[in-house]
């Protein structure tokens, strides 16, 4: 896995100790509510994403599957579901605003060229700020920083141009299945967002745990080197 994805399947760890640490107590009623059985099937929907991407222990040490390099071809999978997301979202804040015009800066690429995806992302990012949406995005799933980390999943496609991704030995097959397994615990993330803010909307301290445990950490951004002093 390349950084962004470890630092998502950390969220994924960190999301499923947190179910863990309030299932006994909020979902285990007898006989069991159609909440606990929803909450139940998203947390084994996460642990199949978690054991697919190479276990727990592997995750939290940054290993995972091995950091082989990711073909670009995934990599630009990851980035226009991504900008689905963003999109629906998109979609979702206008309708609750009433702010129809502002769909004019979320549209989807209509070719297949690379610049265009590029641009077309690079606009969202920009939009989400110019707008002041970070808040709106994050209220429906998202990170505190949806632009900032759209602008670091823009940054590893553009550095996976020009190479080729190569997965060595028994790893070959499992590097292939890492968007898949992304997906899945992605999807099962939202379902639970989706559940805990209804849930805990009057336990503040509950929903900002859960905003921490399944957040995505974003990666440090390398500093660039300083140029050599003078000679004097």
């Amino acid at each position: 896995m390349n950084t962004r994805q470890n630092a998502i399947a950390q969220s994924f760890v960190r999301a499923d100790e947190f179910v863990d640490s309030r299932k006994a107590v909020d979902f285990s009623h007898t006989p069991p509510t159609k909440v606990d059985e929803k909450v139940s099937s998203a947390q084994q929907r996460l642990k199949g994403a978690i054991t697919e991407l190479g276990g727990k222990q592997a995750i939290q040490s940054g290993g995972g599957y091995g950091q082989s390099t990711q073909s670009q071809r995934t990599l630009r999978a990851d980035l226009i579901e991504e900008l689905r997301d963003i999109v629906r979202t998109a979609e979702a804040i206008s309708e609750e605003t009433g702010n129809e015009a502002m769909m004019d800066r979320f549209r989807m690429p209509g070719g297949r060229g690379d610049e265009e995806l590029k641009a077309r992302a690079r606009g969202m990012a920009a939009a989400i700020r110019d707008l002041s949406l970070n808040d709106e995005f994050e209220a429906h799933g998202f990170s505190a920083d949806t632009a900032a980390d759209l602008e670091e999943s823009i940054a590893d496609f553009e550095a996976s141009e020009g190479e080729q991704g190569a997965a060595l030995g028994q790893q070959a097959g499992a590097t292939a299945t890492i968007p898949e397994s992304l997906r899945a615990g992605k999807s099962a993330i939202k379902t639970l967002n989706a559940i805990f803010h209804r849930v805990y909307a009057e336990k503040l301290d509950l929903l900002t745990a859960w905003r921490t445990a399944s957040h995505i950490e974003r990666a440090e951004q390398k500093k660039k080197a300083e140029p050599p002093a003078p000679e004097k």
